[in-house]
């Protein structure tokens, strides 16, 4: 089996470590580090691209582990050894990679990494605009790989409205929600549509209610095109205040899965009290068995509020969000 290594947002390791070995029973994975995955994979590679969490994949050419790791080390071990590269056409140059952070390295050590896939590759050396990169990189778990870059993906907020959650992170919030066939689901902060998309996209439920107090963010989000295609009946989307959810039965819910505001990009007034109302409103319509996932970086306030209404933390994990700390929490009562 071919081998590969892709990075991902932080804190969500094991969350892609499930989705991977569902979606790709023959996948093995070889090391999971956090926002980094190492796997062997034996279909087509081009499967990979279609991976929304994925920042960056590698075609591994490479891998080393132990203390003491260094460029030196690691390019005399990938040049003493002859290497098959998967994309063998085009221009490429070399990057040097420590701890996430990109590094200048001796020339030489460069050079050297240079002279060797020119010798074992149909790739031209061009150090300004190439068609494709090799990596080699150097983590602070005592791993270090080199790796022709095969996918890359830009994460920006240029496309997204303020405040708007990135479709990567309502996806892998809902993986982490491990929803069911029969759930019935409620987003009553459902803003400009990220997690609905990804639930309407990817998943199987029973049903799904969608609400925002915001008219404009409503008509936005259903109509977009995941949410218009639905089957009739599936998901009810509407204008509809989440603390009062008048259009939602006592105990009807199974599971929400939301992201509140956090007060940063919006006027909440006090985050306590709206936590409060929050956790009321949900108490009223989750089943006894009921689940809240929620996304925040008001995490103390969040965590507070939620013991203070009954409800206990099952499961969390800590990421970045706008490069904002953030919690992910699976609230039961």
């Amino acid at each position: 089996m071919a081998e590969f290594v892709s990075s991902f947002i932080t804190g969500f390791q094991d969350v892609v470590k499930y989705d991977l070995e569902k979606r790709f029973p023959k996948l093995k994975i070889i090391n999971l580090y956090d926002g980094l995955v190492h796997y062997r994979f034996d279909d087509d590679s081009r499967e990979l691209e279609k991976i929304i969490y994925f920042n960056n994949t590698f075609f591994v050419l490479k891998t080393l582990k132990g203390k003491g790791l260094n460029f030196n080390s690691l390019i005399g071990t990938v040049c003493s050894s002859k290497n098959y590269f998967l994309v063998n056409k085009g221009s490429f140059r070399v990057r040097f990679q420590n701890e996430n952070q990109f590094t200048k390295v001796d020339k030489n050590l460069t050079r050297r990494a240079e002279e060797y896939i020119i010798r074992n590759s149909k790739l031209k050396l061009d150090r300004l605009s190439p068609t494709n990169e090799v990596w080699f990189s150097i983590r602070r778990e005592n791993f270090a790989f080199c790796g022709e870059l095969i996918s890359k993906r830009e994460f920006t907020e240029k496309n997204l409205n303020k405040g708007e959650l990135r479709p990567e992170i309502a996806y892998l919030i809902c993986c982490f929600a491990n929803i069911q066939k029969d759930d019935t689901i409620l987003e009553p902060f459902c803003g400009y549509g990220s997690i609905p998309v990804q639930l309407a996209k990817k998943f199987r439920f029973k049903k799904l209610y969608v609400s925002d107090i915001e008219e404009d963010r409503v008509i936005q989000t259903s109509s977009r095109k995941q949410l218009s295609m639905a089957q009739e009946g599936l998901i009810d989307c509407r204008k509809e205040d989440a603390f009062q959810l008048s259009h939602i039965e006592d105990k009807s819910i199974s599971l929400v899965i939301t992201d509140p505001p956090w007060g940063y990009y919006e006027d909440i007034g006090d985050i306590n009290e709206f936590y409060k109302k929050m956790f009321r409103s949900l108490n009223r319509v989750l089943t006894d068995n009921g689940r809240a996932v929620i996304l925040s970086a008001r995490k103390e306030e969040l965590e507070l509020t939620a013991a203070e209404n009954g409800f206990k933390i099952k499961n969390s994990l800590h990421t970045l969000v706008n490069g904002k700390k953030a919690g992910v929490y699976e609230f039961i009562r």
